[in-house]
């Protein structure tokens, strides 16, 4: 570990301890309130910084929680009881099936074919191959990954240069920004969701279901991926109308497929009755995670399956695991302290008494300013969401519709190589420079703050979520 990550890390710690141990009694606020709290703070600071690999800070947290008393033993390993983690799981292994059986591939590329080498019309089709895998791919940074070699190599099949191709950049950043845009509004779609409703139903007792979530977040999510495509049009023109030998490339790419295999059939079935139970859980009542999990017993099932656990659980990033299940953790020791409630009290008191609807748009532009701080949506939910939540209640308002909106703004992290997982691949292709990426994620974050902004004032007041 190098010299700045130990200083980052000593100044965590010495604001752990700074937290706890020096700071006076404040009213209102427990012992119990403090150390989770001051657990809070370093768990930020090493996030940020990046000090700790993502596992070894789950595990630093999750020990903390306990070793300090902020709470009960039971409780700091409570997040991995959390529903939320497990749909990540079940995620990765569903998205490496899909990998593995070839299906999303020939999506994607059957998609891209149907824009018949126009340039504009290819933008158009990966931003449909990313509408359609967010159902079937539970995972932005799988979508991301799946896409990246199909776009390089129309790249190179047309002649562009290494970095100099407004067709390849734009094609990265509808992947890498719309494609993040368009999962705000699919439960399954991106990790930071699940963390949102585990941390609501934490709090409230309430399970938002896979429908619930669709009918509230997938109109906007939709529309404002749209409009960021045609923006992305307009900020990166091609510079060729037809692509040429890039059709070719991916004509040819589709004929090496050959037919459908039998494993993409059997893919395609459970993927498809897995979509129509999540679609229409609030009707059955049975939880996404049961759903999500006999699906993974189907893909993995011995003889008829399309991979073994062995290979499977290497699909599946462990470390997020850890982490996200400490975040849940820590998120319940704020809520029972006390220290979420207080921290709402005396951060977000000034703007209590105005109207609950301008407080969500506040929060909105809070919530995207704050992007530079975290690297994801989803500790950045962790961190958040506990607060927005005691917030609400103490204002009198539905706490669950104030997570629920927060929770989907969360995810707009567009404006830094570092800012996600999609912005780092992007950048790792040496087709986009980090001036390029934050000149463009900083038009996609002022768009979509000021369209979420509208959506509170308009879609969310028609359909009764907002009051």
């Amino acid at each position: 570990m190098g010299k700045q990550k130990w200083l980052y890390l000593l100044v965590a710690c010495a604001c752990l301890f700074g937290v706890i141990w020096l700071t006076p009694e404040m009213k209102g606020l427990t012992l119990e309130g403090k150390k989770s709290i001051g657990v809070a703070i370093f768990a930020i600071i090493v996030w940020v910084s990046q000090a700790l690999d993502d596992a070894i800070s789950g595990l630093v947290i999750v020990f903390l929680l306990a070793a300090l008393g902020a709470t009960k033993l039971a409780n700091a390993f409570s997040g991995y009881s959390n529903t939320a983690v497990w749909l990540i799981v079940i995620g990765f292994i569903m998205a490496g099936c899909m990998e593995k059986s070839g299906l999303s591939k020939r999506i994607a590329l059957v998609l891209v074919n149907s824009a018949k080498g126009s340039a504009v019309k290819v933008y158009w089709a990966v931003a449909l191959v990313m509408l359609v895998t967010s159902f079937l791919v539970p995972s932005i940074t799988a979508r991301t990954l799946l896409m990246l070699p199909i776009i390089v190599g129309i790249g190179q099949a047309f002649g562009a240069k290494q970095g100099e191709s407004n067709i390849v950049k734009a094609l990265l950043f509808i992947v890498a920004m719309s494609g993040t845009m368009m999962s705000i509004g699919i439960l399954t779609a991106h990790v930071g969701n699940p963390i949102t409703a585990g941390l609501i139903e934490v709090a409230t007792k309430q399970t938002i279901s896979w429908s619930a979530w669709f009918k509230i977040g997938a109109p906007p999510a939709f529309l404002l991926a749209a409009i960021s495509v045609f923006v992305l049009q307009k900020m990166w023109a091609p510079e060729i109308k037809t692509l040429g030998q890039g059709q070719d490339y991916v004509r040819k790419e589709l004929n090496a497929l050959g037919r459908f295999t039998s494993q993409e059939k059997y893919t395609m079935v459970v993927f498809l009755i897995t979509l129509v139970l999540w679609a229409t859980d609030s009707v059955h009542k049975v939880n996404v995670v049961l759903v999500g999990m006999v699906s993974v017993v189907l893909l993995l099932w011995p003889g008829s399956g399309i991979m073994a656990w062995k290979e499977a659980q290497q699909k599946v990033p462990w470390n997020i695991f850890v982490l996200y299940g400490a975040g849940l953790s820590m998120g319940t020791a704020l809520v029972t302290s006390g220290a979420a409630k207080w921290l709402a009290g005396t951060m977000l008191g000034p703007i209590a008494s105005i109207p609950h609807a301008t407080q969500m748009i506040i929060l909105i532009w809070i919530a995207t300013a704050l992007q530079i701080f975290f690297t994801g949506g989803g500790p950045k939910t962790t961190a958040l969401t506990p607060i927005v939540i005691a917030h609400a209640v103490a204002i009198g308002a539905d706490p669950l519709v104030f997570a629920l909106i927060l929770g989907m703004n969360m995810q707009h992290q567009y404006l830094l190589p570092v800012s996600n997982m999609p912005n780092a691949i992007a950048i790792g292709t040496g087709q986009v420079t980090s001036g390029e990426i934050i000149k463009t994620g900083a038009v996609m974050s002022i768009l979509a703050a000021t369209f979420m902004s509208i959506m509170v004032l308009t879609y969310w007041k028609w359909v009764g979520v907002v009051q």
